[in-house]
């Protein structure tokens, strides 16, 4: 069972056409020294929506290479075609990953009947354990009912990731319903870190740029020096307001910090909703510099 921080990998890009593999091993190194306890890539932090299927299949074996088994990794499988789910789901067993991702493709929100059969298309015959995004940023994703049919029929069903609006509940119910050997992750609800802390998620699965302050959260957390924890959350949710705004100021903000970091040569986006127009990048540049502080600050 993963536990902690697994970090999704944001990619670099030399111009707009090319994934740069230099500044990609620096982050991985740079997370794993921050005590990452495992990686999701491709993911919606990733672009992954703007990477052709070519670069997709070469980044997850690369990343596999370069990571070496020395994290869990869990590869984003992520399509609104069954298909393409099913081909990077067996990508992530030929890799090895510990899991494969699929999220809930947006238009089975408003078809609830077609989710589980979806689902049984996707995980049919990949013997991989398969982790469900529940991913819907303004509103309250699937239903009790509907996990409850999918924890039913899917035997490879390792657990969920919650990305909904109010995501704290959610994980508890879940947790009451299945028990503590199902799997549940937080990601964009980064904002109430501890409270998912306090109802017993498994992993938060935020970027990988501050892992360094996130891990130091959930080692004081794991410790029962949730007051420690607590002070230390307190001190990022700055950067956490302005970031979380959507995700385009999110992916712009994280690579804008990496370049800082010396990771990233540059903070080339693909995806065209990134774009900071004066006044956040006067914001997001403060911001940086108060981040890079808070983490020398608990080194």
């Amino acid at each position: 069972m993963l536990k902690g921080i697994v970090s999704v990998l944001q990619l670099p890009f030399i111009h707009h056409d090319q994934i740069d593999y230099d500044s990609l091993a620096k982050l991985i190194e740079e997370t794993i020294d921050a005590d990452v306890n495992g990686f999701l890539v491709p993911a919606v932090a990733s672009e992954v929506a703007y990477l052709k299927q070519t670069e997709r299949e070469e980044l997850v074996i690369w990343i596999a290479q370069q990571v070496g088994g020395r994290v869990p990794l869990i590869i984003g499988a992520s399509s609104e075609k069954v298909k393409a789910c099913r081909y990077f789901g067996q990508l992530a067993k030929r890799v090895d990953a510990e899991a494969y991702l699929v999220a809930v493709p947006n238009a089975l929100y408003g078809a609830l009947d077609e989710i589980v059969p979806f689902f049984q298309n996707v995980s049919d015959g990949i013997e991989l354990p398969l982790i469900i995004q529940d991913l819907e940023f303004n509103g309250p994703g699937l239903n009790m009912r509907a996990i409850e049919a999918l924890r039913g029929v899917l035997p490879t069903l390792l657990g969920m990731k919650i990305e909904t609006i109010p995501a704290g509940p959610k994980y508890t119910a879940i947790r009451q319903a299945f028990g503590k050997d199902f799997f549940v992750a937080g990601g964009w609800a980064i904002m109430q870190m501890i409270e998912a802390l306090d109802r017993g998620v498994d992993a938060m699965i935020p970027e990988s740029s501050m892992v360094k302050v996130y891990s130091k959260i959930f080692r004081y957390f794991v410790d029962d020096q949730r007051v420690q924890s607590l002070q230390l959350f307190r001190r990022l949710l700055p950067i956490l307001t302005f970031s979380n705004q959507d995700l385009g100021t999110s992916i712009a903000f994280f690579k804008r910090l990496l370049v800082k970091k010396g990771i990233f040569q540059n903070a080339t986006v693909r995806n065209p909703d990134c774009a900071l127009d004066s006044y956040q990048l006067r914001v997001a540049d403060e911001l940086i510099n108060y981040y890079l502080d808070l983490e020398k600050a608990i080194s």
